[in-house]
């Protein structure tokens, strides 16, 4: 299953991305507190954005949160801090968007983005995955705290994500999204990803048990794709992505 992440509204970018890449089979956005403009600015731009995609053809959003980089080598207190902020970005899209529902598996995969050269501290990211894993605003069904990183970059990620299972995903990293190897300038459609060869923490010499199970293989500014159009993803073997991810049940 792949699909596209961008930095941009979604509609300004779906229809030059569908028409040059393919349908996706989901929508990674930004929400608060993160560098790039985020899908809940507005309650109208949320639903803009949400409509857009669903009339792509994939109506399923994944979450992102991305804060000023700098955050993830400080304390406990700031995680918990992001993540109360991108907690309530989820609820007021959650809220303002209809019908946007929640996974069926009631889990919901929540995104951490952090970029090759920042350090990610072990204490930023207890604060951060414990709010997020541990909160119970949407009922029943779970926020699952993940991390968007380079897993064989220099600076501290990998080894910094908790790795014990438990009852429930607090304080527990669930899966890793890979943003390399990338450029398979080949690829660039949705329906011909390349054979999957993500990076994983095992790999890169941390043995976490913490799995790959999304790729970012193509980033814009590659492979003719503009750099202000979107990221290209797919899920690992197996791994059906949008079963984690809101979805948008009609327009």
């Amino acid at each position: 299953m792949a699909g596209y992440d961008t930095a941009n509204y979604v509609y300004d970018v779906s229809s030059t991305a569908v028409s040059d890449y393919g349908t996706p089979n989901f929508w990674l956005r930004y929400f608060s507190p993160s560098i790039n403009t985020p899908i809940n600015s507005s309650s109208s731009n949320a639903n803009e954005e949400c409509t857009a995609i669903y009339n792509s053809g994939g109506n399923h959003l994944g979450p992102i949160m991305e804060p000023n980089q700098s955050n993830l080598s400080s304390s406990s207190a700031q995680g918990q801090a992001d993540a109360q902020t991108f907690v309530s970005a989820l609820n007021f899209v959650y809220d303002h968007v209809a019908p946007l529902l929640m996974p069926t598996n009631d889990q919901l995969y929540c995104w951490l983005g952090q970029e090759p050269s920042t350090s990610l501290s072990s204490s930023y990211w207890d604060g951060w995955s414990g709010y997020v894993g541990s909160n119970s605003s949407f009922g029943g069904e779970f926020l699952y705290p993940c991390l968007y990183c380079t897993p064989c970059a220099v600076a501290p990620n990998c080894s910094s994500v908790l790795v014990q299972y438990h009852d429930t995903v607090y304080n527990t990293c669930i899966a890793i999204w890979a943003s390399q190897p990338s450029g398979y300038c080949s690829n660039t459609q949705m329906s011909n990803p390349p054979p999957w060869q993500a990076e994983t923490c095992s790999g890169c010499g941390v043995d976490n048990n913490v799995p790959t199970s999304l790729w970012q293989y193509n980033i814009g500014g590659e492979c003719g794709i503009p750099a202000t159009l979107v990221d290209e993803d797919y899920g690992a073997p197996g791994f059906n992505y949008p079963d984690y991810c809101f979805y948008k049940a009609s327009s």
